[in-house]
């Protein structure tokens, strides 16, 4: 009598011990796939303004694409790859190849590495501190000195 009581404590112990390996074990997702995409970074609201169309304000600020030149369009995403973009505008409207990947599903662009293409020749795009020696992948002001930092492109080693 008393091993009554004790097998639905047991089988429900052993339910909860092995609920997350039934939740975790599922196939997980294919890593999207990284590759190279060429064009010009744009402001979306350039792209709306050729079929007539005006975006809000807050939106033209924070949207940009990458009008391919496979004729497709991608949206940037918005973190660390593309932030350079955002802060420089004399990048944008120039021949990019930008590395990255497309969020599954979707003709969103996570930009993982930016090359500007100069007279057919890969660049890398990059922001240097002649006083502290700093490389850095966007705009901004050197964190070491508060000195501003000037952009450069150099042309890919072969």
């Amino acid at each position: 009598m008393r091993s009554l009581p004790r097998r639905p404590g047991l089988l429900l112990a052993l339910a909860l011990a092995f609920t997350p390996l039934v939740l975790a074990g599922g196939p997980k997702e294919k890593e999207p796939e990284t590759k190279p995409f060429a064009g010009k970074v744009i402001p979306l609201a350039d792209l709306a303004g050729r079929l007539g169309t005006k975006l809000d304000a807050d939106a033209a600020a924070t949207t940009l694409v990458l009008a391919g030149d496979d004729g497709k369009v991608y949206s940037l995403l918005k973190d660390e790859g593309s932030r350079l973009f955002f802060a420089d505008p004399q990048l944008l409207k120039r021949p990019m190849r930008l590395t990255g990947r497309l969020l599954p599903g979707s003709q969103i662009l996570q930009v993982l590495n930016v090359h500007s293409v100069v007279k057919g020749r890969l660049h890398d795009v990059y922001y240097w501190c002649d006083i502290c020696s700093i490389k850095r992948h966007e705009k901004k002001i050197c964190e070491c000195c508060g000195g501003p930092m000037e952009r450069r492109e150099e042309p890919v080693k072969d």
